[in-house]
């Protein structure tokens, strides 16, 4: 069991690891988080990987240049991470992970030249 002390010191870091992401991510993403619901848990994810979720009030589009972007700062930051995307169509989240992403996005662009 944690104590109060343990779970003090895990509050304090995971809020170092948010605030370091946010800057990580840059003004125009930051302004795009805020915009949105989402967080971040540790070992939640597939595999034990982190869990970013992520709420959208419109349909997602995976190809989306700030999903991309997110993807990319977020296996900067944290390595592999799983993403929970909600979107205003479904209760149920669309599951992906970062690397999925980036993968398509390297596919996207050598399928438009």
């Amino acid at each position: 069991m944690l104590t109060n002390q343990q779970l003090l010191q895990e509050l304090r870091q995971k809020q170092q690891q948010l605030e370091h992401f946010r800057h990580a991510v840059g003004q125009p993403l930051q302004a795009m988080l805020d915009q949105h619901d989402w967080g971040i848990v540790s070992g939640a994810g597939h595999s034990g990987l982190p869990l970013l979720t992520l709420r959208f009030d419109h349909r997602i589009a995976l190809d989306d240049p700030f999903l991309l972007a997110l993807a990319e700062i977020s296996e900067q930051t944290w390595g592999p991470v799983d993403f929970a995307l909600f979107s205003g169509e479904s209760q149920d989240p669309v599951r992906v992970l970062s690397r999925t992403l980036l993968d398509q996005r390297w596919r996207w662009r050598q399928s438009s030249r």
